[in-house]
């Protein structure tokens, strides 16, 4: 039985393990700098890292400013070396600028959407079947070590080659963009639910493209058994809030919806 630490008590501007057993491990990497999100300063990403027997998968690493931090708090774990994937859940600067940098030191695979391996020359890779691991729409089981994680098509939320990945292990699922919110004080893990989702609801407006999007994918993730919801940017879900959020989502009126 694994170790889980979700205390909402946790500094976002710190690494923490959120999940520990006998050879898993799963990392948040402190990469929240403490600045509002309403800004014109750095975007914060939530960046994780998973390891298992020694082994890492880095997902959403970040733009080119935070790379120093990461680097750091991924060697306090693991050898950056042993990194043998990097999942991009878009193309998007904040959460993968730092793409060439991580190449420089590590021979890890991008896990990446079909649709947007046509763009990693321009991350400076000419290389790019080497380089590539290109999930198609339907998404993958990739077996990792002790572990599988599951990409799940949340295809146009916001990106139309999007996933969500669940770790069978820990039971975490990591949604990228879908559970983000703008904190005027950051946070790292959800307390009030009733007050997160006014942080949610405005920013899931605006990127969310249509309610009918969101329920195909609450329909592939409603019946998995989840511990935490820990999205790309905002605050991590804990289990107690997991019903709320999907409520929030199946019942919000965004993108299209709202267009006249």
């Amino acid at each position: 039985m694994g170790e889980y630490n979700l205390n909402p008590d946790l500094d976002p501007t710190r690494d923490h393990v959120l999940y520990r057993d006998g050879d898993h491990m799963v990392v948040y990497l402190g990469t929240a700098s403490g600045a509002s999100a309403r800004g014109y300063g750095d975007v914060d990403v939530n960046a994780y890292l998973i390891v298992n027997r020694n082994k890492g998968i880095l997902l959403d690493p970040g733009g080119y400013k935070i790379f120093p931090r990461v680097l750091s708090n991924i060697s306090k774990y693991i050898d950056p070396r042993n990194i043998q994937y990097i999942y991009m859940c878009h193309q998007d600067p904040d959460v993968a600028g730092s793409i060439p940098l991580w190449r420089e030191i590590t021979n890890a695979k991008l896990i990446i959407s079909w649709l947007w391996v046509r763009f990693l020359p321009h991350f400076g890779f000419e290389d790019v079947e080497s380089v590539a691991h290109p999930l198609e729409d339907e998404g993958e089981v990739l077996n990792f070590g002790s572990t599988t994680l599951e990409f799940i098509p949340a295809h146009f939320l916001h990106s139309p080659g999007h996933f969500t990945v669940y770790d069978r292990r820990s039971k975490f699922l990591f949604t990228g963009d879908i559970g983000i919110a703008l904190l005027d004080e950051p946070y790292l893990v959800v307390d009030n639910m009733s007050r997160h989702i006014q942080a949610m609801k405005p920013i899931h407006e605006r990127l969310m493209p249509t309610n009918k999007a969101l329920k195909l994918w609450l329909r592939r993730v409603r019946d998995l058994d989840i511990e935490a919801i820990l999205p790309q940017h905002g605050a991590i879900i804990p289990k107690q809030h997991v019903k709320k959020f999907f409520d929030f989502l199946d019942g919000l009126s965004c993108g299209l919806d709202s267009m006249r």
